[in-house]
C-alpha cells in the first residue's frame, strides 16, 4: 500500500517580506495597511527627527527610521526611499525601510521555527517571533503589534 501526499491549498500565515541592511524581516500581512514606495528625496531618513509623516489614503501618518525598531540592525548613511505602513490597532504607522519585498504564503511543511516569548525593551520593542527560511535565506519574523507608536 503505497502512502498519498496531501496539499493544502490554503496558506496558514502570509507573511510581507522587507530588506533593512542585509537581513530580510517580514511582518503579517494582516498588519500591513500599505507601502510607500518613493519618500521624499530630500535628507534621509538618519537625518529625521524623531519622525517624519507621509500623507496615506489622505491621513498622516508617522514614519519612523528602521533603527527605532531594530536596535543594531541599521547601517548608517544609507539610501532607503520606501516604507511598510502597519496598523497596530491604536493606529497607522510606518518604518523605512531598504526595500519592500513580496507576499511569502507559509504552508505546513516550510521551515518555520518559532521562538519564545520574549520580552520588549526600549533598544529593541519589535519582537522576533519566528523564522522562515526562503530560498535559502532566513527571514525573521516581527511582532509588529508589541510596538507602541501611539
Amino acid at each position: 500500500m503505497r502512502a498519498s501526499v496531501a496539499r493544502i491549498k490554503h496558506p496558514v500565515l502570509e507573511v510581507m517580506t522587507f530588506k533593512v541592511g542585509q537581513a530580510t524581516y517580514g511582518g503579517e500581512l494582516g498588519q500591513v495597511v500599505g507601502l510607500v514606495k518613493d519618500l521624499p528625496a530630500e535628507g534621509s531618513p538618519d537625518d529625521w527627527g524623531d519622525t517624519d509623516r507621509v500623507l496615506f489614503r489622505g491621513r498622516d501618518v508617522p514614519v519612523f527610521p528602521a533603527a527605532d525598531f531594530l536596535a543594531d540592525a541599521v547601517t548608517p548613511g544609507r539610501k532607503t526611499r520606501e516604507a511598510i505602513l502597519f496598523d497596530d490597532g491604536a493606529g497607522i504607522y510606518g518604518m523605512v525601510v531598504d526595500r519592500t519585498g513580496t507576499v511569502v504564503e507559509v504552508t505546513p511543511g516550510d521551515d518555520l521555527y518559532t521562538f519564545p516569548p520574549q520580552m520588549v525593551t526600549d533598544s529593541a520593542p519589535c519582537r522576533p517571533w519566528g523564522l522562515l527560511t526562503l530560498q535559502d535565506h532566513p527571514v525573521i519574523l516581527l511582532d509588529m503589534n508589541s510596538v507602541t507608536v501611539h
